[in-house]
């Protein structure tokens, strides 16, 4: 059997998805609790990796199974029962064979939560900004990122991939209650993508840099040119596609 999970974590207290050697990771805690429920080794699939302290509101996984016991869609109950408190399985389904849900995705759409005020039970989820963000203009801006480009300059310099071209098909920011939200989809990120894209316009914002700036800093494909790497803590992977 192939399953199909849809999962939510708290990504504060992890280091990234990705499973590694030493570290408390997202999926090296999936994969304990499936190996404790199933008595076997299972690998599993995730949608995208997320950087550690990034969320995730609707991640997708899969996995195979020899076989089962309990309903597909029923893996979630004991799951929850024993994961940690900071994942969270929604639900679980048996899916045709060749599914895989990193290459099957078509769109991986993220959010990043901005306020001007702290609040301690909601800090861990949303960047703290004390100033004015002009949403209209940070919306013609916007512009600029949208489209096939190369995301070289706006991505850790560490990354490991065999190119930097990312399609994204929409970016907008708006408001939702105390908070204004980026919202930006795409067939792919790089690593530390959003975070870099979301500086570039804190620095568009407070006027030390210009529009033209931007283009020049696309068009060097060299990170060094790009702003720093903006905190995790407001960025959720929001949903993924299929």
């Amino acid at each position: 059997m192939n399953i199909k999970m849809t999962i939510q974590y708290d990504g504060t207290e992890f280091h990234g998805s990705q499973i590694q050697p030493e570290v408390r990771t997202v999926q090296e805690e999936i994969e304990k609790c499936l190996n404790t429920i199933f008595e076997t080794n299972i690998m599993t699939i995730f949608s995208g990796r997320t950087d550690a302290g990034v969320h995730a509101k609707c991640q997708t996984i899969n996995f195979k199974l020899d076989n089962s016991t309990i309903p597909p869609d029923k893996i979630i109950h004991p799951l929850n029962n024993i994961l940690p408190k900071d994942i969270l399985a929604l639900r679980s389904e048996e899916i045709d064979s060749g599914f895989n849900s990193r290459f099957d995705a078509k769109k991986r759409i993220y959010r990043y939560f901005i306020r001007r005020n702290n609040d301690i039970f909601r800090n861990r989820f949303s960047l703290i900004h004390p100033h004015d963000i002009d949403i209209k203009k940070f919306n013609e801006w916007a512009g600029i990122f949208v489209g096939e480009k190369d995301f070289q300059s706006f991505c850790s310099a560490r990354s490991e991939v065999k190119h930097y071209v990312c399609n994204i098909s929409e970016l907008k920011f708006f408001q939702q209650e105390d908070e204004v939200v980026m919202e930006i989809h795409g067939n792919r990120f790089l690593h530390n993508m959003v975070r870099i894209i979301l500086s570039a316009f804190m620095e568009l914002n407070r006027n030390t840099l210009n529009i033209d700036d931007i283009q020049r800093i696309l068009d060097k494909k060299d990170r060094t040119f790009a702003p720093k790497t903006i905190s995790p803590k407001g960025l959720f992977l929001w949903d993924v596609q299929y």
